[in-house]
C-alpha cells in the first residue's frame, strides 16, 4: 500500500514537473525567441498606448511649412494636419486605422526610432514616455501645390509637377482627397465612398492616356530612324485595320502635313500608322495614307512592331512602377502579351489597353525636356534639423537613359509646335516657350472621356514638367491644357 502511494506521488511529480517544464519553456520562447513579434503586433496595448504618447516629428513642405504636426494634449500626443488635400501625400498616422503616405514611408523617422542626433536617439531610448521624432522636410512646394487643387477643382482627377532638373515633385493633387484630422470619425464613410478617395490618383491612379501617349509612338519612330520630323504626309481618308476603322477627324482642314504637325494636330490615322510600321528597316512609306478609298490593312504580321513599341514602351517607365518614395501604380501597355494589327494600331494612339498613371505622364515629358534621360522622382528632402539632417535623396538622379539627344530635341520641336499652333494652344506663356500635348481618351461606356495635358516650361532649358488629368471631362484642349497652364505659370513665377 504504502509502495503504492509513492508511486502515485512519483508519477504526480513527474506530471507537475513536466508542466512547470511545458509553461518555462513556452515563457522563454514567448518573451525571448518571439518577444519582438509580440511587442510589434499592432493588438498590444502597450505599443498602443506607447504610439498614443509618441510626439512625432513635423511633416514640412520645402519651404519650412507645416504640414503635419504633434501636440501634447494631456500625457498624449495629438496629430493634425495643415493642409488637408496633400492627405495623400502626407498620409495618416492612427493607432485605429494603421499609417500612410510620409507618415508611413518615414515612420521610423517621425516616431524616433532613427535620428540624426545621437543625443536625441539615446533620450528616446531612456525616456520611452516622452519619445520625440525627428522632422522630416518635403520636395512639395504648397504654394505650388494650392495653384494645383485650385486648377482642379471640384473635378476628380489629378496634377504631378516635377523639377526636371533635380527630380524633386513639387506638386501631388489628387482629388476627391479626405481630411486625415477627421479620419476615424469619417472612415465607415470615407471607404464606402464609390469615387475612392483613399487613392492617390497621381501616383496610383490608373488611366488611358489618349493622345498624350503619341509622345512615345513618336519618339521610338524618330529614335529608330524610321521618320523624319519635316518629311510630308498626304491623306484624307480614313484608315481601316482588319476591318477596324480608324477615322481622319482630328484635322479635317489640312490635307498636307509633315510628321511633326500630324502630331501637333494629333492625328489618330497617321500615328496608328506609325504603330503599324515600327518595324520598318527604312524611313515609313505614309504613301497608302493618301488611297482614293478606305483600304485594308495587309501587310503581313507585326510581331516585329510591335516588340519594338513595348521595348519604347517600357523605356518610358510602362509597366514598371516608378520608384518613389510611396507607392506607385506600374500601368501597362495592353492585357496580353501578343497584339493584333489593331490593338497596335489603337494603343499608338493612345486607346486599347493601355493604363498609365498621370506620374508616369510627367515623366514621360520630363524626359523630353531633360534631353532624353529620365528623371529619378523623389519626395523627400531631408529627416531631422538644419545641421544635423540625414539627406534621404539626392538631387539630379537619372532612372535611365529613354532616347538619345538629338529625338529629345526633335520631340521638343514638335511639343512646342503643339502648343505655336495646333491644340495646345491654351498652354501658350507670354514670352515663354511651352511644350505641350493634349489628349482626349475615350473610355466607352457612353461616358464622357478624360481630358489630359502633358507639358512643360520653359522649352529652351530644364524646368517643371506636368501632367494633368480631369476624369470624365472632355476635350483635352479645352479642360486640362488651361490648368496645366495656370500650374506652369504659376511654376515659373516661383523661380523654377
Amino acid at each position: 500500500m504504502v509502495r503504492l502511494v509513492a508511486d502515485q506521488i512519483h508519477r504526480l511529480s513527474l506530471v507537475v514537473s513536466l508542466g512547470f517544464l511545458v509553461v518555462a519553456l513556452g515563457l522563454g520562447y514567448w518573451q525571448v525567441v518571439a518577444a519582438d513579434d509580440v511587442l510589434r503586433r499592432p493588438t498590444n496595448p502597450r505599443l498602443i498606448e506607447e504610439e498614443r504618447r509618441i510626439l512625432r516629428g513635423r511633416i514640412l513642405d520645402r519651404n519650412g511649412e507645416v504640414l503635419a504636426s504633434s501636440q501634447r494634449v494631456g500625457e498624449l500626443a495629438q496629430r493634425s494636419y495643415t493642409y488637408p488635400p496633400l492627405a495623400h501625400v502626407t498620409g495618416y498616422a492612427s493607432t485605429k486605422y494603421g499609417k500612410s503616405g510620409v507618415e508611413d514611408a518615414y515612420d521610423s523617422y517621425l516616431r524616433g526610432d532613427r535620428t540624426a542626433d545621437p543625443r536625441q536617439g539615446l533620450r528616446n531610448k531612456l525616456l520611452r514616455g516622452e519619445q520625440q521624432g525627428s522632422d522630416v522636410t518635403l520636395t512639395i512646394d504648397v504654394r505650388l501645390q494650392r495653384v494645383a487643387d485650385e486648377a482642379l477643382g471640384n473635378d476628380r482627377g489629378a496634377i504631378a509637377a516635377i523639377n526636371v532638373r533635380t527630380g524633386e515633385v513639387l506638386a501631388l493633387a489628387s482629388h476627391p482627397y479626405f481630411d486625415p484630422n477627421t479620419l476615424e470619425d469619417q472612415w465607415a464613410r470615407l471607404s464606402q465612398d464609390s469615387t475612392q478617395p483613399f487613392v492617390g490618383r497621381a501616383i496610383e491612379g490608373q488611366y488611358v492616356p489618349g493622345s498624350t501617349f503619341k509622345i512615345v509612338t513618336d519618339s521610338a519612330a524618330l529614335d529608330l530612324g524610321i521618320a523624319d520630323p519635316n518629311q510630308r504626309i498626304h491623306h484624307e481618308a480614313d484608315l481601316i485595320v482588319q476591318g477596324f476603322r480608324i477615322r481622319n477627324t482630328n484635322h479635317p482642314q489640312l490635307r498636307d502635313l509633315s510628321f511633326a504637325e500630324e502630331f501637333a494636330w494629333s492625328c489618330n490615322v497617321a500615328h496608328a500608322f506609325v504603330g503599324l510600321s515600327l518595324g520598318s528597316t527604312g524611313l515609313i512609306d505614309f504613301g497608302p495614307l493618301a488611297p482614293s478609298q478606305a483600304y485594308t490593312w495587309d501587310r503581313g504580321g507585326v510581331e516585329a512592331s510591335v516588340a519594338r513599341f513595348r521595348e519604347y514602351a517600357r523605356r518610358f517607365g510602362i509597366g514598371v512602377a516608378p520608384a518613389f518614395d510611396l507607392p506607385t501604380s506600374a500601368g501597362r501597355l495592353s492585357a496580353r502579351d501578343d497584339m493584333t494589327p489593331v490593338e497596335l494600331a489603337n494603343t499608338a494612339f493612345g486607346q486599347g489597353d493601355l493604363q498609365v498613371s498621370p506620374l508616369q505622364m510627367a515623366l514621360a515629358a520630363a524626359t523630353i525636356s531633360r534631353g532624353g534621360e529620365m528623371p529619378a522622382p523623389y519626395l523627400a528632402i531631408q529627416a531631422g534639423e538644419e545641421g544635423s539632417a540625414v539627406q534621404l535623396h539626392r538631387p539630379g538622379g537619372t532612372l535611365r537613359r529613354v532616347v538619345n539627344v538629338s529625338t529629345a530635341q526633335a520631340m521638343n520641336a514638335m511639343m512646342v509646335l503643339s502648343v505655336e499652333t495646333a491644340y495646345a494652344q491654351p498652354a501658350r506663356i507670354p514670352g515663354v516657350p511651352v511644350g505641350g500635348k493634349t489628349g482626349t481618351a475615350e473610355v466607352g461606356g457612353g461616358a464622357q472621356p478624360h481630358a489630359w495635358f502633358i507639358g512643360y516650361a520653359p522649352a529652351d532649358r530644364p524646368g517643371v514638367a506636368i501632367s494633368v488629368i480631369m476624369e470624365n471631362k472632355g476635350s483635352g484642349t479645352t479642360f486640362a491644357t488651361p490648368a496645366g497652364q495656370k500650374v506652369l505659370q504659376a511654376a515659373l513665377q516661383l523661380g523654377y
